[in-house]
């Protein structure tokens, strides 16, 4: 079994840092197995693994472990032992906050049963949407921002993933200097978008790159019916409220279909 991470991007954020120091797997029915880290970034001298999470958008991956042997079964959970006091977040304007976790505990822990098959060699990836998870709190906690464990493991040869551009131009640039394009992904076909928190959230959103083809890279997701929307309100987008107002131009939606195994689709907006 081989295990890596990916992440979604962050408002205001240029980086967001954590140490992983251990890598539990807990089957069911069985007591937790700590994996040992062996990616290519893990430091050779403690054994711990700091990563960048933004620097993983866009498809980018950091390898956890490769080629360990575990028992075949269902699997609960995979939870990540964190380095305390490593966990921050550094904003576009250089400064950094400190990032608490849940109930003051160095670890997160994923959501979703996966599953390993006898004699089978299998990749996942533990998509990390940072979006969702840092959550800014009440400065009288003495920590004004937590990391919270919105995280899912999927099988890399089971999942889609797209690439998009927007060619049309007077829709890219209807974001003013201080706005951020972005495409809203939502499960089904022809969905009403809404935003982060509502009944109807987009499962997924990546910012649009302000490159020469105006790009957007999707996934990993499950195969099935999405309806893409572009935005300029990002910013203005709270995943604790769900009553944020965003503006989605119609000529900024599509509809997409990926199937199982996907990697090359294109998309245009």
């Amino acid at each position: 079994m081989s295990l890596s991470i990916t992440d979604a991007p962050v408002d205001g954020a240029k980086e967001v840092w954590i140490t992983i120091e251990e890598v539990m797997l807990k089957r069911s029915g069985d007591e937790e197995k700590t994996i040992t880290l062996t990616g290519p970034d893990v430091d050779p001298v403690d054994g711990t693994l700091t990563v960048d999470l933004l620097a993983l958008s866009g498809g980018q991956l950091s390898q956890l472990f490769n080629n360990e042997t575990v028992t075949a079964g269902s699997y609960q959970w995979v939870r990540f032992g964190l380095v305390d006091g490593t966990s921050k977040i550094v904003w576009d304007d250089d400064t950094e906050s400190p990032l608490q976790l849940p109930a003051n505990k160095n670890e997160l822990k994923t959501s979703g049963s996966f599953s390993v098959n006898a004699d089978e060699s299998v990749a996942y990836i533990i998509d990390w949407d940072l979006r969702k998870s840092i959550v800014e709190r009440n400065a009288s906690s003495g920590s004004e921002y937590m990391l919270k464990p919105v995280l899912h493991i999927k099988r890399d040869d089971v999942y889609a993933y797209a690439t998009g551009t927007v060619n049309d131009d007077p829709l890219f640039n209807s974001c003013g200097p201080e706005e951020v394009p972005s495409i809203y992904v939502f499960s089904g076909m022809n969905v009403t978008p809404d935003d982060l928190g509502s009944e109807v959230e987009p499962i997924l959103s990546v910012y649009v790159s302000d490159d020469p083809q105006q790009s957007f890279y999707l996934g990993p997701l499950d195969p099935g019916a999405y309806t893409l929307a572009f935005t300029c309100d990002t910013l203005d987008d709270d995943p604790e409220s769900g009553d944020d107002d965003l503006v989605f131009p119609p000529e900024g939606t599509a509809n997409i279909t990926l199937e199982s195994g996907d990697n090359g689709n294109v998309i245009t907006l």
